[in-house]
């Protein structure tokens, strides 16, 4: 099953202004709004699938400010859009570098750590991010400490930060089917039922992973209808899904169960 991370989006890197202007003087205050500039046609750019027309403004907003940690969060975008690895890292540390409190590379940089394996590096990044106060999207930092507590095998943490991140931002579908899957992996169906009736009010098609849960939920709940008819929708919309496959599977131990 695909990993889910919340990301700092890349065109809301543009909207960040470095520092207040109103006290600056003229000069830095254009050269300010260049590189504000500079961000936003970059991302445009890279957002559209045009890496090359993206450098170009993005380099250029470096060179105006090599100590901008917005103008280099945005170069860090790019190279993650290439696949290259080590130069995002780079770019990410030079933003904390220029702004040790800028925390939606502290957030990305986490991401990154967490793709690479590293799962406790990535951990103190996202915990770092979410409490942060000023940060606009701390319930992404809270899924990703939620994610790096479930890959270090620690679930009541995960939980705790999954709910954590769930109340600043209710309505994210993916926090609510891993909240479903803890637990029902817990064996506490009637929470898992809670989280699994929100999600169906969030979203109006439901993922494979979503009726993957459902199929099992509807289970222990013995409710062979819904059951059924769960199974259906995920075999015939998601027939090549991880889901798809860990059905038919968990379907085949349980008739072999039976039959024994």
């Amino acid at each position: 099953m695909t990993t889910r991370f919340r990301q700092y989006g890349a065109m809301a890197a543009a909207l960040l202004l470095v520092g207040c202007m109103t006290a600056t003087p003229q000069r830095e205050v254009r050269t300010a709004e260049a590189i504000q500039h500079r961000i936003a046609a970059g991302m445009e750019y890279l957002q559209m699938g045009k890496p090359n027309e993206a450098r170009q403004h993005l380099s250029r907003a470096v060179e105006l400010d090599s100590r901008n940690a917005p103008a280099h969060n945005a170069m860090a975008l790019l190279y993650k859009y290439e696949g290259d690895d080590e130069r995002e890292a780079y770019h990410y540390r030079q933003a904390l570098r220029a702004d040790r409190n800028y925390s939606p590379a502290r957030n990305n940089l986490g991401i990154l750590m967490y793709q690479q394996g590293n799962y406790r590096g990535a951990l103190r990044e996202f915990e770092r991010a979410a409490n942060d106060p000023g940060y606009n999207n701390r319930g992404a930092a809270f899924e990703n400490m939620a994610r790096c507590h479930l890959a270090l095998g620690n679930r009541s943490e995960a939980i705790e930060y999954f709910n954590r991140s769930l109340r600043l931002t209710p309505d994210v579908s993916s926090t609510l089917i891993e909240l479903g899957n803890l637990y029902l992996a817990e064996n506490n169906p009637r929470l898992a039922r809670r989280y699994m009736d929100q999600y169906d009010r969030v979203v109006q098609t439901p993922s494979a992973g979503a009726l993957w849960l459902g199929v099992r939920l509807a289970a222990a709940e013995g409710n062979s209808a819904r059951q059924t008819e769960l199974e259906r929708k995920l075999s015939e919309e998601f027939p090549n899904a991880a889901e798809t496959r860990a059905w038919r599977a968990w379907r085949d131990d349980k008739s072999r169960g039976a039959a024994g």
